[in-house]
């Protein structure tokens, strides 16, 4: 593993892989959120959430999260040495933390599904949208970070 994360290649295949998939769900599946119905027993966040996704928001999220990522790849591609040991401890450690952030957002996803089961689906959307930015994001700024260095 340790070997794999040393070149920016490996960096940039796995960051588009997911990337592609979100960015083909929210295409897909944004004209398909349902009706306005149940809005109303929502918290104003939600209300303002499904309404952004109910407008097709996700297609928006998608061009976003496109777009960073296309930033991250063209800033790996540039790169063609592998890292060196401390950069990829670096890098390890964000893994590390992305991950723990993750379970902790998986904890925090299950509970508000537990208490609006009936706003399933716009936290679903909101927990993938804000999980995956904050890892390209997180990856462009090491990116830019390292290649000051």
């Amino acid at each position: 593993m340790y070997k794999l994360i040393r070149h920016p290649l490996s960096n940039a295949v796995g960051i588009s892989v997911f990337s592609l998939f979100y960015t083909a769900a929210f295409c897909v599946f944004a004209d398909r959120i349902g009706s306005q119905d149940y809005f109303m027993e929502a918290s104003p966040f939600w209300r303002a959430w499904d309404s952004f996704l109910y407008a097709g928001g996700q297609r928006a999220i998608a061009c976003v999260l496109l777009l960073l990522t296309v930033l991250a790849v063209a800033l790996l591609l540039i790169r063609h040495k592998p890292y060196d040991e401390y950069h990829t401890a670096i890098l390890i450690k964000c893994l590390v933390v992305a991950l723990l952030l993750t379970l902790a957002a998986i904890a925090a996803f299950f509970v508000v599904v537990l208490l609006h089961p009936t706003e399933a689906i716009g936290a679903v959307t909101f927990f993938v949208s804000l999980n995956w930015a904050t890892v390209v994001l997180a990856d462009l700024v090491y990116l830019i970070l390292c290649g000051r260095k």
